[in-house]
């Protein structure tokens, strides 16, 4: 059976699911019915027979046709979110990222959220499968499908839908025959988490084409009959069964791990093929026992390190609250929060100040940070929480052994911790969070490897993919820049300040290149001041006291160009419209056309007329242009002409901006704070006829770096006061009304 070790939670929670709403039609997070037919019926004529196709996000398009729903079917919808999630690996989908979406739609509705239920809980939404990227960016066709399923499932009697429950071939006969249901994932999702001993975790036919005859293949054994899913299905069964009783030293048959894996995969898939979670608790457990490990932040920018060391403390801040042992609630804790000013929805204060008092244990593992990149060492407590009048601050204290790191360790981008006070990664030696094993294991295995980086001769390939990680652009809209400089070669993207155009750039360029190498990119900054001198080619004094002909940092970077003849090459220049476009480029406008380039189009420099230049046909121009820099005069027409143009947009409400939020340790109310807040102030902007679009604020500014720590509400007005407000002030300098109206959006 394929019931795999890690899905037991998430197998359990679909149990209650299929008892509570596909045979009582109740709900999960609450005592109504919500599982009917009445209710899918309002989904099906408010989402699937009014289509939106404009350019919105998938969650603004969505509210905007929820809109005239009863508040019963909105949180129907919240509830089926739940469940489309459910396969879904932590790795691909986090899961606040899940509960954010879940809690976002419930809100629709008016009703308040349940928090703590036991359907939100780390090991429930941990997933079991990597369903691949269509099932999340397709997901419109994924809902389409649930809906009229459901509608068509809660339309058979109740004698029927339980006859159906208990038998797993004659509901695949029923779920495989349903409209919309060509190439939809959540069928076999549906499958397998209603009937784990039948079915696959296998979102994809063609995996399971691909499985079946492999091992048929292994075994010198005809393929069986499989022209339908069913037949697939039976077969993949009977291969398990074969699996399970040929190998009984295996902890258990996972199709995507070695030794099986190896039978029908031509190379380790790096998402499905995971190191087995049991490795790592075995290798904490002999290391440190059944304890807990938490990861601390020794005060911002982690400054109070050497007092914990010398002293061999741990302590936290929030002196007033008094003595934390007086409290007898996280309630209690939370009231106090609210008072002292940490927020209308103080969670991860809450969370910090009960968890160092009543939940560290002596023992436990507490692994020192420095903003979310970094680690400086590790300690074990050695004593109870106790409070500590006599501190200047930080009287909060415990006991602790600590063993610094020889030196700071970095972590990848991969693997920074969420930017709070206290975090518990590891319970009982098991997961307290998504990996949170794993991720001791390799901080410890990076100190005790103990070598220093040593830069690869040859830099890792680079994609699509590895740049979208770090991007709130969707697929679609990158795709969309990379090809326009791959096809024009000269490419400039705009958008007012703040959207992260340099950011975007260098990801841009390695895509393009296909790997992170240094050689091949090239980036300089355009000022009034910047001449042709210092771009093509100028006489420069020498240290002889006379005057040298010298070349400048693009004839050379064209010179590197052609010598790598199949290497794109991206020149990048930052505030390309601060500059004498003319000035600069000279004879140049012409020969960066992308029909003039290459030797047959060269012609003689004006400080070297014996000499002829052309722009190698490799070379790629990526310019950079703020719309909000008012002393610039328009973009020389001439030069407007030779680029294609792409625009920026703040990301305040997308998908991808909440997630790494809610990722970096920002409460979910505070997320939705900032939505909310800079999406009306941006909108005054745009409406306003002196500024408009080109003028909006960008979300960098509310981008937490590795060094940001914590992220708060004291954090966001610290943003709001030294770079929003001075900003606003510059917009609105001469209508003082208008900007204390802008700045009151903001402390809402």
């Amino acid at each position: 059976m394929a019931r795999l070790k890690r899905a037991g939670a998430v197998l359990d929670a679909a149990a209650r699911w299929k008892q509570q709403c596909l045979a009582a039609g109740g709900s999960v997070f609450s005592g109504e019915r919500l599982w009917t037919r009445e209710h899918f019926e309002q989904l099906r004529v408010h989402f699937v027979e009014n289509s939106d196709s404009g350019s919105d996000s998938f969650y603004d398009k969505l509210r905007r046709q929820l809109d005239p729903a009863p508040p019963e079917a909105k949180r129907l919808w919240a509830e089926v979110t739940w469940v489309f999630y459910l396969i879904v690996r932590s790795h691909v989908i986090r899961p606040l990222t899940k509960i954010d979406q879940i809690r976002m739609v419930w809100g629709w509705s008016g009703a308040s959220f349940p928090d703590d239920h036991w359907a939100l809980r780390e090991e429930v939404l941990t997933g079991v499968s990597h369903p691949g990227t269509a099932y999340n960016t397709h997901r419109w066709r994924e809902f389409r499908f649930i809906v009229s399923t459901m509608r068509d499932w809660f339309g058979l009697s109740a004698e029927k839908r339980g006859v159906l429950l208990a038998d797993p071939w004659e509901f695949a006969e029923w779920i495989y025959g349903r409209p919309f249901m060509e190439g939809r994932q959540f069928q076999r999702a549906c499958l397998y988490l209603l009937f784990p001993d039948s079915f696959e975790p296998i979102l994809t036919a063609s995996h399971k084409k691909t499985i079946v005859k492999a091992f048929t293949r292994e075994w010198n054994e005809p393929a069986p009959d499989a022209d339908t899913e069913i037949a697939l299905d039976r077969a993949l069964l009977e291969i398990r069964k074969r699996l399970e009783a040929e190998n009984p030293e295996e902890e258990e048959v996972h199709f995507y791990r070695a030794p099986f894996s190896n039978v029908w995969r031509d190379a380790p898939d790096e998402q499905d093929d995971l190191p087995n979670s049991g490795d790592d608790e075995a290798w904490f457990r002999k290391r440190f026992g059944a304890v807990n490990a938490w990861v601390l932040s020794p005060g911002e920018g982690a400054r109070r390190w050497s007092e914990f060391g010398e002293h061999g403390i741990a302590a936290i801040d929030y002196d007033e609250f008094g003595d934390l042992s007086e409290y007898k609630s996280s309630q209690a804790v939370r009231d106090v929060a609210i008072e002292s000013g940490l927020g209308r929805n103080p969670y991860n204060h809450v969370r910090a100040v009960w968890e160092f008092a009543n939940e560290i244990r002596v023992d436990d593992v507490i692994i020192a940070k420095k903003g979310r990149s970094a680690v400086l060492g590790w300690g074990t407590v050695k004593g109870d929480y106790a409070y500590d009048p006599r501190r200047r601050d930080y009287r909060h204290v415990r006991s602790v052994e600590w063993h610094a790191f020889p030196a700071r360790i970095e972590l990848p981008r991969g693997e920074w911790v969420a930017a709070k006070t206290l975090t518990k990664f590891v319970s009982d030696g098991a997961d307290a969070v998504g990996g949170g094993v794993r991720w001791v294991r390799s901080v410890f295995g990076r100190v005790e490897r103990g070598k220093p980086k040593v830069e690869p001769t040859k830099p890792p390939p680079y994609g699509v993919s590895s740049a979208l990680q770090d991007l709130f652009i969707d697929n679609h809209q990158f795709d969309r820049i990379l090809a326009a400089l791959a096809r024009d070669k000269n490419l400039i993207l705009q958008g007012p300040p703040g959207v992260g155009k340099t950011f975007i750039a260098r990801r841009v360029a390695w895509s393009l290149i296909g790997s992170k190498a240094r050689r091949p990119v090239e980036m300089v900054q355009f000022h009034q001041s910047y001449a042709y001198e210092d771009f093509v080619q100028g006489w420069r004094p020498n240290e002889e006291g006379g005057f040298a002909l010298r070349n400048g940092v693009f004839f050379e970077f064209c010179t590197r160009a052609r010598e790598s003849p199949g290497t794109p090459f991206v020149f990048i220049i930052d505030e390309i419209n601060r500059g004498n476009l003319s000035r600069i480029f000279g004879e140049l406008l012409m020969l960066i056309e992308p029909d003039k380039r290459g030797p047959d189009h060269a012609i003689p420099l004006t400080y070297s007329a014996g000499e002829r230049f052309s722009v190698p046909d490799n070379v790629h121009i990526l310019g950079l242009m703020n719309t909000a820099d008012r002393s610039l005069a328009m973009v020389d027409y001439a030069l407007r002409r030779r680029f294609a143009f792409e625009e920026l947009r703040p990301a305040y409400g997308a998908e991808k901006f909440r997630e790494y939020l809610l990722e970096a340790g920002v409460d979910h109310t505070l997320v939705n704070r900032i939505d909310r807040n800079m999406s009306e102030v941006n909108a005054a902007i745009r409406d306003d006829r002196d500024l408009g679009s080109g003028f909006e604020i960008g979300h960098s500014f509310f981008v937490p770096d590795g060094d940001t720590d914590p992220v708060d509400e004291r954090w966001y007005e610290a943003v709001v006061h030294t770079k929003i407000a001075p900003l606003l002030r510059e917009y609105w300098f001469d209508r003082p009304r208008r900007l204390a109206e802008t700045r009151d959006m903001l402390k809402r």
